[in-house]
């Protein structure tokens, strides 16, 4: 596949209709997950902040103890480095599910630290698992604590955008869906959901991904990416990967190369 338009020409589209709006990173939570103090977050502040041009997640809806955000702010989160293996673990299996009712029943399962999920009791951050939802593209920086800076930044909700593809080539005209990055190996090189994967074990990184990675945070150990949503080899749809789109592709590029899409969060 040739390199994109936005590769070919260093360029970045531009729209005239655009929707952005003013989002807060959930400190809460990312204080959860990362398991570390506000020193030690301040002193490593690169690692954990949301950088420009990064996809940032909804998780205003908690699916365990943590309270339900009530703040003038979406909340947003879009960094997912310290994950532990049975969150990772939790959150494959979670989306792997292709059917509505096996989806909420995994979910149901999630809410109530079922026994099958064989959790770490040590492991908190299964009580504050999300339910997540694409906001939008980070159009600034943003850190995980106020020590270390503003914790509002500006998302870019609706419109077109230049980003950087995933792990996966992607064409004009295809619908566009959110993943883990850990998730890589759960779909096959076209990036269709194969029927039996790595169950989230990490592959190694091609000179793409590293490039790509170090544009924005070379830091981050995990994030959201784009890739688009293939259906399944028997023609049906995936449900964990169906309620993901949340753009369409208007051009194309290959794996880890810029690509234009229109944001369409504000109106799925």
């Amino acid at each position: 596949m040739l390199a994109s338009l936005g590769s070919a020409t260093h360029t970045r589209v531009d729209s005239a209709a655009k929707h952005i709006r003013q989002c807060k990173i959930h400190e809460r939570l990312m204080g959860v997950w990362f398991g570390q103090d506000a020193d030690t977050m301040h002193r490593q502040k690169n690692k954990y902040a949301t950088m420009k041009d990064e996809l940032v997640l909804n998780v205003n809806e908690s699916l365990g103890k943590a309270c339900t955000p009530s703040e003038a702010y979406p909340s947003v989160v879009s960094n997912f480095t310290s994950l532990k293996p049975d969150t990772i673990r939790i959150l494959t299996e979670w989306y792997s599910k292709n059917t509505p009712p096996d989806f909420f029943d995994y979910q149901h399962k999630i809410q109530d630290k079922a026994p099958i999920l064989t959790i770490d009791p040590n492991n908190k951050q299964v009580e504050t698992i999300p339910f997540f939802r694409a906001q939008g593209y980070a159009l600034g920086r943003a850190e995980a604590n106020m020590r270390s800076g503003d914790t509002v930044f500006s998302v870019m909700i609706g419109g077109q955008i230049t980003v950087t593809n995933g792990s996966f080539a992607m064409r004009p005209g295809q619908m566009v869906q959110w993943y883990f990055e850990f998730e890589d190996p759960l779909f096959d090189t076209d990036g269709r959901r194969m029927q039996a994967g790595g169950a989230g074990q990490a592959r190694p990184r091609t000179a793409g991904q590293k490039r790509a990675r170090d544009e924005i945070n070379a830091e981050c150990t995990y994030r959201a990416l784009p890739k688009p949503y293939v259906l399944s080899k028997n023609g049906m749809d995936h449900y964990g990967d169906k309620i993901r789109i949340f753009a369409k592709c208007i051009c194309g590029g290959p794996a880890n190369h810029k690509v234009d899409i229109m944001l369409m969060t504000q109106s799925l």
